[in-house]
């Protein structure tokens, strides 16, 4: 077998020559442009997989991809002779990179994609993440004329999101048919007091959850033959778009057949001649009536005889939602009733589909909100997130099938051209999904008490809180309440030690999603007023605001960090800060290790708050993760030895809250050098 393995790793060495290796395995930074993609596949690991500059643990890190991260793989498995594994060439950055065949999974051939060096050269230029290539990829394998553009856009993905979950932008209806877990219950969402959400617009539609605007909004949900649509130009273009793939979209829908007035002979005709003098789609035309009015026309605004608007028609709804004490469907109707531009008065049907193909095309499609996502998210023009023409959060998503169904008319060689949103900051992988749990998001505390009396300023809304107790407080009890269906976590009795105390209480809402509300106790040093505790918010002094991770312990240091910089970068204001080691004595030099202390101290040099340090995987307190380490791990499950302590806490290097052989793995990974402990 060892034979065999050498003759392949001969035989690839040979390769690797022709494709920009050495034989010695030297790694050149120029690479042939015609080198294909022949798999992607998933990143398997806990922390991070390093990327090295060649085939072999011995060889550079170039740099680290994260759980999840999608990867293009440009070689069969590569044999290492050194550490007798396998390893994979994967595009990484503007070049190439390698990562140990271990820890990649949902390995598939890219089959069908004949490799196009123009259209890679195209996805570069245009700055398409990694993550969206492997899609766009199989839609040119099946339509090589389609062209894809990214509008890399102004915002975040998270302030994106989070602007588009305010309340009232993003709506879903609330009907049996719609489990609790989409629908908001954040302040002005949700009435707790008389139990119910509130509705936003006719029909019952009330504020959507988050993680379902996240879902609707992320791009690389809908890069597939089905949602690809979502991002298309919404310009009207004969050569793409007719009458038979309009009437695709109008079969088994009330405007099916004839035209009811004399003008046009059926609905087709006139949503052509709409489209013709708008400029508009007329498939994106159709939808958005359908969407509008309802499959058979049951909606109010084109009924043509709700009283006092007897004969008045908005067939696309313009300004129809709820004001100044009307209802939606009344308030269009008054600006459909109205004399003015666009044709108006909309006294007939053809006037309406006609002039609110006109407000349309003038008020999204000529502003840059051109394709159905953006009609829905406007994330592209100044005036971001208003002069949405739906709050319907599936709005874009379900007039996107009837432009499929239309556009199958068309042959697959045409060019369509499709804009698709790129964010800044955009995750590099995708964990946007539907709540899967029916349960609502009542993950909101209603009451919180210490020893019996109320927080002071409690709101629901509010997860954190701080609080100063006197030396004399040795123990606290926290008590909360929570809605009957959710529960809640890390309430009883709290021992105090000196200091600051951090006191953490879990909400488990019946969506199963959580939230964590944080009290922040400190207690005095020395004899102080033996007095209540007074549980108002306060501002400790010093303060705290360097960059670690601060909770019973402080974490997040980097291996090899020295004293005088953690020290520095812990960023003590109003204040000094000493690092003490485990024989208690100060440590003025060396490096920071699991076990050591941290003291801070005010302007008086009174001590005020005292916090242990953790380093992940440095079990016996020497600053490193050494071989010592996975032993003394190993030893603890073994049941040789015990673990206790700093030392426990350092070894759960999975942060799971257990030790377990998934922590012995970790360690081992790293001293490999496979991934890293992340601190």
């Amino acid at each position: 077998m060892n034979k065999l393995r050498k003759y392949i790793s001969i035989f690839l060495s040979v390769i690797l020559l022709i494709t920009g290796m050495g034989i010695n395995g030297a790694f050149f930074n120029t690479y042939a442009a015609e080198e294909k993609v022949l798999y992607t596949a998933t990143v398997n690991v806990d922390d991070a997989l390093n990327v090295r500059a060649g085939p072999g643990m011995t060889y550079k890190v170039l740099g680290t991809l994260k759980p999840g991260a999608t990867v293009n793989i440009y070689s069969e498995k590569i044999y290492s002779e050194k550490t007798d594994d396998w390893w994979y060439k994967i595009g990484y950055g503007t070049g190439y990179g390698y990562v140990s065949a271990d820890y990649l999974k949902n390995i598939k051939p890219v089959l069908e994609y004949d490799y196009d060096a123009d259209f890679e050269t195209n996805l570069t230029k245009q700055g398409f993440p990694e993550s969206y290539k492997v899609k766009l990829r199989e839609l040119h394998a099946n339509h090589p004329n389609w062209v894809f553009t990214a509008d890399h856009l102004s915002m975040t993905w998270a302030d994106a999101v989070k602007n588009e979950s305010t309340v009232g932008k993003s709506l879903i209806q609330n009907v049996n048919s719609t489990p609790d877990s989409y629908k908001s219950m954040m302040k002005d969402a949700y009435n707790w007091d008389k139990g119910y959400y509130i509705a936003y617009d006719s029909g019952n539609w009330v504020t959507c959850e988050p993680d379902l605007v996240a879902y609707y909004m992320e791009p690389r949900n809908f890069l597939n033959e089905n949602y690809i649509y979502m991002f298309l130009d919404q310009s009207y273009n004969p050569s793409l778009q007719n009458k038979e793939g309009l009437q695709k979209i109008l079969n088994g829908t009330f405007m099916e057949g004839e035209f009811p007035e004399d003008t046009y002979e059926t609905w087709a005709d006139v949503i052509m001649e709409a489209a013709k003098q708008s400029g508009v789609s007329p498939y994106v035309l159709a939808a958005s009536i359908i969407i509008e009015q309802g499959t058979q026309g049951t909606g109010g605004s084109i009924k043509g005889t709700i009283k006092g608007f007897e004969g008045i028609y908005n067939f696309f709804n313009v300004r129809a939602y709820a004001s100044g004490g009307y209802d939606a469907v009344t308030y269009g109707l008054m600006y459909a009733a109205g004399e003015g531009s666009l044709g108006r008065p909309w006294n007939t049907r053809a006037k309406s589909i006609i002039g609110g193909a006109a407000h349309y095309a003038n008020g999204y499609v000529k502003r840059g909100q051109d394709t159905l996502y953006y009609k829905k998210f406007n994330v592209i023009t100044p005036t971001y997130y208003i002069n949405q023409y739906m709050t319907n959060v599936q709005g874009a998503y379900l007039e996107t099938g009837k432009l499929k169904n239309a556009y199958s008319t068309v042959s697959s060689d045409a060019a369509l051209t499709f804009a698709i949103p790129v964010f800044k900051s955009m995750p590099e992988v995708n964990s946007t999904k539907l709540p899967t749990e029916k349960g609502a998001n009542n993950y909101y505390l209603l009451s919180l008490k210490v020893d019996g009396k109320s927080v002071n300023n409690f709101d629901k809304y509010v997860n954190s809180y701080e609080m100063i107790v006197p030396n004399s407080t040795k123990e606290i009890t926290v008590a909360a309440t929570v809605q009957s269906t959710a529960t809640v976590s890390g309430a009883g009795k709290i021992s105090l030690k000196e200091g600051k105390n951090t006191i953490t209480l879990t909400v488990t809402a019946a969506s199963k999603k959580t939230a964590k509300y944080t009290i922040s106790v400190f207690r005095e040093e020395g004899s102080g007023d033996s007095g209540g505790g007074d549980t108002g918010p306060i501002i400790p002094d010093p303060t705290v605001t360097g960059k670690y991770t601060i909770s019973t312990y402080v974490s997040g240091i980097k291996v090899g960090t020295t004293v005088s910089d953690f020290i520095k970068n812990f960023g003590v204001k109003d204040g000094t800060a000493k690092v003490f080691g485990t024989n208690g004595k100060e440590k003025t030099s060396g490096v920071i290790a699991t076990g050591d202390q941290i003291a801070i101290y005010d302007n008086k040099g009174v001590q005020r708050l005292k916090y242990s340090i953790i380093i992940f995987g440095d079990t016996n307190g020497d600053g490193k993760i050494s071989i010592v380490d996975l032993a003394r791990v190993q030893k603890h499950l073994l049941e040789v030895t015990t673990l206790k302590g700093n030392q426990s806490t350092a070894a759960d290097a999975n942060r799971d809250g257990k030790l377990s052989i998934l922590d012995l793995a970790r360690v081992q990974k790293h001293l490999l050098e496979l991934t890293e402990i992340k601190q």
